[in-house]
């Protein structure tokens, strides 16, 4: 499989391979209707595109902008909020396996990725993120980036404290350079299994909105991911 020039698009933190050659799924899974009716096919590209060098920065305004809505994994087993929800596209990760992964547009303006660990049945998050960061490494240790951490966050999810790792992300090779705003939580879903959710928003020069979306994940994302089955998906 040829891997182009999102190959490099990582959650960092030590990190969280989020863009390696994505490959478009059917689009057939529906939400479950406790949380958002079935919504219509999806053609990948955000409902207010732009044109040439403006594309990439009006996808981001609307995705700063756009109503909030879940999406579900294929088990049905948790659901993911996101901005202009109808117009992310299910992928896969080429040589990451994944609880569900979306794209926004077919130019990759916005990743997401879930991916579900296993811990012990205390299932504490900061293990979870050790855990995560652990198992990363080799897939991130591929590509030459230069990371910015920010400091470590904490949200409140369910009556529980969940971890949030912001940071910033550089390439420096020759085929991709480019920045990235990213952060992943874990959250303690199930007993010896935890999730973890990953956002990487690219900047192509307009690093002002790639913080701004990154950050409406911080704020209205990422504290109302819901876990609406007693059992881990069965699918990875």
């Amino acid at each position: 499989m040829r891997i182009h020039r999102f190959s490099a698009l990582v959650v960092p933190a030590a990190l969280a391979l989020l863009g390696c050659s994505g490959t478009t799924l059917p689009n057939a899974v529906r939400t479950p209707t406790v949380i958002q009716p079935a919504s219509p096919p999806d053609d990948g590209s955000p409902s207010k595109g732009g044109a040439r060098g403006n594309e990439h920065a009006a996808a981001l305004e609307q995705l700063a902008r756009a109503p909030i809505a879940a999406r579900a994994d294929r088990s049905h087993t948790f659901a993911i909020p996101l901005p202009d929800a109808n117009h992310w596209t299910r992928v896969n990760y080429w040589g990451v396996r994944t609880a569900v992964g979306f794209r926004y547009g077919k130019s990759h303006h916005a990743l997401v990725a879930a991916f579900l660990r296993a811990v012990d049945e205390k299932n504490d998050p900061r293990e979870c993120i050790k855990e995560f960061e652990a198992w990363a490494k080799p897939f991130t240790d591929t590509f030459d980036m230069e990371v910015t951490f920010e400091p470590p966050r904490a949200l409140a999810w369910n009556g529980k404290l969940v971890d949030l790792q912001p940071a910033r992300a550089k390439t420096a090779t020759l085929a991709a350079r480019d920045t990235y705003s990213s952060v992943y939580a874990a959250y303690p879903a199930w007993p010896g299994h935890c999730l973890v959710v990953g956002v990487a928003v690219p900047g192509k020069d307009d690093e002002a909105r790639s913080v701004a979306v990154r950050d409406r994940f911080i704020r209205e994302v990422l504290p109302k991911v819901e876990v609406t089955s007693k059992e881990p998906p069965k699918e990875e």
